[in-house]
């Protein structure tokens, strides 16, 4: 017999509130892992009024990424939510309307859009290296995680609306500010079991919504200004030239494709470029100041592939940065940024020995398995080398590796992500040094939507 949601293990809960006293959402993903070394890899979460399941088993949850969006979606509480954030895009869109979304979505993120737009991230890059340079010749330390924001918000926003923002030159920064304050309060809102800012608004949820407005007055401005050049230059319909104009082109195609979408998958791609990309970056920066063999690596690597140049100026050198990339993996490995995925069953369905009963709400956590050695081979070891070709690794399980999910549901920006990455470790480690001034003990995991970090700050020096 299929085991039931009510014959799981779990943690012991309070009468009525169950487990919801003891979870400390900054810190949830790493609770979600100590339950699951004492419960095993399927367990409960009583949430008083609710249970939900937790997996963290690879097999289970590669089983529902590729049942969606038949079987598994998002969990309907979290999209209603995120819809209150302004979002409404292929993040959070479900069954045909996913595919329409994704459709028009992934033909602006794809190889040849990045090609074209290939020397725009290179004059992005060049002003990072500028402002990097400043740094080196103070010699102060500096919180390089405001940089590497600033670096993916100007990438994105310049592929998405075709209008450099050049935070990275500017002293202060609006969107930027407006970003920061949406996803932690997503988050939150998705974890609390009353929904308070219904009923009463704190300061937080004042500032929310006021960025979320803020960022859909820029966001129509760019609209308007993208419907304008169109109605100008007919030809463009027939060649966007960056992924407003194409979204914008099949809105007019598409009957059942709003403006009001048109609006929230510029938003997705805004804030989950940014986010995700800049804090996979933050935390390289981390461990590479801890396993400082690796950036002898990339140094080795970054000399050989771009010669005297102090970037990656062809984008065809891209394909090169082997060890770049194999490093991005591990470090996602490590400490993915989206560790944390809720799903809501569609329908009753057996996965191996478990019964999911239609309706129930299932909470899966990947690094668990990913730091064990049942699927990589010394798993507790920083080895970049394990994603080569030449690895001599014998367990390599890309079922516990899903930082860019799995499925139909596959992360569309994952190239230019990569891309991204491959950019910037290049460029650094071919023109300086980096070392670590916080202490790496203070530097803490934080939940909020995406596993960020707390501020920590670097020195950098000019390479010899």
């Amino acid at each position: 017999m299929p085991v039931s949601l009510k014959q799981l293990p779990g943690p012991k809960g309070y009468p009525i509130v169950g487990n919801i006293p003891v979870i400390d959402l900054p810190d949830l993903h790493n609770q979600i892992e100590q339950w699951a070394d004492e419960y095993g890899d399927v367990y409960r979460l009583n949430l008083g009024y609710t249970s939900q399941t937790v997996v963290t088993r690879p097999s289970i949850i590669q089983k529902i990424l590729a049942a969606r969006p038949k079987e598994f979606i998002r969990m309907k509480k979290m999209d209603n939510i995120i819809r209150e954030g302004g979002v409404d895009g292929v993040f959070n869109a479900e069954g045909e309307k996913w595919k329409l979304h994704r459709k028009i979505v992934a033909k602006g993120l794809d190889v040849k859009h990045q090609k074209e737009f290939y020397p725009s991230m290179v004059t992005i890059l060049g002003r990072l290296y500028n402002k990097w340079s400043k740094d080196a010749e103070s010699g102060e330390p500096f919180d390089i995680q405001r940089d590497l924001l600033r670096f993916t918000v100007d990438i994105t926003s310049t592929l998405a609306f075709g209008t450099e923002m050049n935070t990275l030159e500017q002293e202060g920064s609006a969107i930027q500010d407006h970003m920061e304050k949406v996803f932690p309060m997503i988050f939150y809102r998705i974890n609390q079991p009353i929904q308070w800012h219904k009923l009463v608004k704190r300061k937080a949820d004042r500032e929310f919504e006021a960025a979320v407005s803020e960022m859909n007055k820029l966001v129509d401005e760019f609209i308007v200004s993208g419907q304008a050049k169109l109605k100008a230059h007919p030809e463009l319909r027939e060649n966007p030239s960056n992924l407003l104009e194409s979204i914008l082109v099949a809105a007019e195609e598409e009957e059942n494709f709003s403006l009001e979408e048109v609006r929230g998958n510029l938003l997705t791609l805004l804030m989950a470029g940014e986010d995700t990309t800049a804090h996979t970056l933050n935390w390289l920066m981390y461990l590479l100041t801890i396993h400082t063999d690796a950036q002898n690596g990339l140094r080795e690597e970054a000399d050989r592939v771009l010669g005297d140049g102090p970037w990656m100026s062809d984008y065809s050198d891209n394909t090169a940065l082997k060890y770049a990339e194999a490093v991005a993996f591990e470090s996602m490995r490590f400490k993915p940024v989206a560790p944390v995925m809720l799903f809501q069953a569609q329908q009753d369905i057996e996965l191996e020995e478990f019964f999911i009963k239609k309706g129930q709400k299932i909470l899966t956590q990947y690094r668990s398995a990913a730091l064990k050695d049942e699927y990589f081979t010394e798993a507790q070891s920083f080895k970049p080398e394990r994603w080569l070709k030449e690895s001599k690794c014998p367990v390599h399980s890309m079922d516990a590796f899903t930082p860019f999910g799995s499925g139909p549901r596959y992360c569309p920006g994952r190239n230019l992500a990569i891309l991204e990455i491959r950019m910037v470790l290049s460029m650094l480690f071919k023109n300086f040094d980096i070392e670590m001034v916080t202490d790496h003990k203070e530097i803490k995991e934080v939940m909020a939507f995406t596993m960020m970090a707390n501020d920590f700050k670097v020195r950098l020096k000019k390479r010899a």
